[in-house]
């Protein structure tokens, strides 16, 4: 009974580490092979008498394995969040199991062979599946969160390690590894950190380069604009002599060839907010070069307390994946985006709007990155998503008849 218990237990934290990584529910291939490596490892373990502490390197291996099949990006934090998973669960099994040695008074729950040794090991279990469905119906599990658990771990950990009856050898195991867990998610938050200052300083080199470059391209045109205007006296005087000459065409042609520099100004988008200036109008002109019809509805509120960099990072990040999509579809001649802004009392509604024809991931209205060379693509998701928090909204994608829509809202107040 207790191998057959092992066993399942074993399939359930695999998928549900798997559910973890990828948010999504695991296929009925990763299913298999779940099942025959929980059966192979813990068989494995059982008849060849060695101890239970191998198994989570079993486990990590069938989950990489499986992860590699799917061929999923970012291998080396797949494996370092599987390695951490597995610390977790076995350090809280130990804990949960000393605790109900010193409740009930009997060593039977720290012993795995017995039925009742069981029981810590579906505890921890039932925890793991009551996160992940909250994680599924869409509760966030922040890293303090998992911070607090973890301390109180390494407290549970030494408090426990002292018990005559465990080994001065696994007591030292167990307080190594609640260190190694400790310093892991320390490890993380860094990384985000990091990352997050990273992503941040990348829109806003990018937000600079915009801004200089929309400069140059306005400069020049009210340049020529002040030439047109100094000769305005001579033009007038060159009409004229067309219209009187009955040279209709000529002067129609003329008069075309001093309107295109305010034409170049009247097509850009202007909201009275620069970052969304730059943005909207740099995507029209790569839209212009790619054959790509691009669309725009903005009433955009003036005053208010959003960031530009956070605005960059939702509105730049919405328009990005709009253009990926549509670029994919190399063959369509009917490629579009359309750009929506609108302003819902104090609510700001960005909604990017384009063809596609080819693979999105859409998990619970999140948009999953397709692209496997990893960098800083799915983070350039994870980021707009960031922004949009700050001011109390949410991104939602939907895909459907060959469109793909994102709809981010953002609540803000005036300055």
């Amino acid at each position: 009974m207790t191998i057959a218990s092992e066993i399942l237990a074993s399939f359930i934290r695999i998928t549900l580490c798997l559910f973890f990584i990828t948010r999504e529910k695991p296929v009925l291939k990763n299913l298999v092979i779940s099942v025959i490596g929980a059966v192979a490892s813990c068989l494995i373990l059982d008849y060849g008498s060695l101890p239970f502490l191998y198994l989570p390197a079993f486990e990590i291996l069938i989950i990489m394995f499986c992860l590699k099949l799917a061929d999923n990006s970012g291998k080396r934090k797949e494996l370092f969040f599987c390695i951490m998973y597995e610390i977790g669960i076995f350090l809280w099994t130990f804990i949960i199991g000393e605790a109900l040695v010193e409740l009930f008074g009997t060593n039977d729950f720290s012993d795995r062979a017995l039925l009742s040794g069981q029981l810590p090991l579906w505890l921890v279990n039932l925890i793991l599946i009551i996160v992940a469905v909250l994680i599924q119906r869409g509760k966030e599990i922040t890293i303090s969160m998992i911070s607090v658990i973890a301390v109180f771990g390494i407290f549970g950990v030494v408090g426990f390690s002292e018990n005559a009856d465990i080994s001065e050898d696994m007591s030292f195991t167990y307080l190594i590894l609640s260190v190694i867990l400790l310093t892991g998610i320390m490890v993380h938050r860094l990384s985000s950190q990091y990352e997050t200052e990273k992503e941040l300083a990348e829109l806003k080199e990018r937000q600079a380069e915009l801004l200089e470059r929309d400069y140059n391209v306005l400069n020049k045109a009210y340049s020529e604009n002040a030439r047109t205007f100094h000769d305005m006296h001579n033009h007038i005087g060159a009409v004229r002599s067309l219209l009187a000459a009955e040279k209709y065409d000529k002067a129609i042609e003329y008069l075309d060839n001093l309107q295109k520099p305010v034409n170049s100004i009247a097509s850009n988008v202007w909201t009275g907010d620069e970052t969304v200036d730059y943005l909207i109008n740099s995507r029209i002109a790569s839209a212009e070069k790619e054959n790509i019809r691009f669309e725009t509805n903005i009433e955009f509120p003036k005053g208010t307390n959003i960031g530009g960099a956070d605005l960059c990072a939702v509105l730049g990040n919405l328009l990005d994946n709009a253009f990926e999509a549509v670029r994919k579809d190399n063959a369509s001649e009917n490629r579009s985006i359309k750009l929506t802004i609108r302003r819902i009392n104090c609510m700001l509604v960005i909604k990017a709007v384009n063809t596609f024809n080819g693979e999105i991931k859409v998990s619970d209205g999140r948009l999953k990155t397709t692209k496997t060379d990893g960098g800083l693509h799915g983070w350039g998701v994870e980021s707009a998503r960031i922004a949009v928090e700050k001011y109390n909204g949410t991104i939602v994608t939907s895909a459907e008849n060959g469109l793909f829509s994102a709809v981010a809202t953002m609540s803000f107040e005036k300055n």
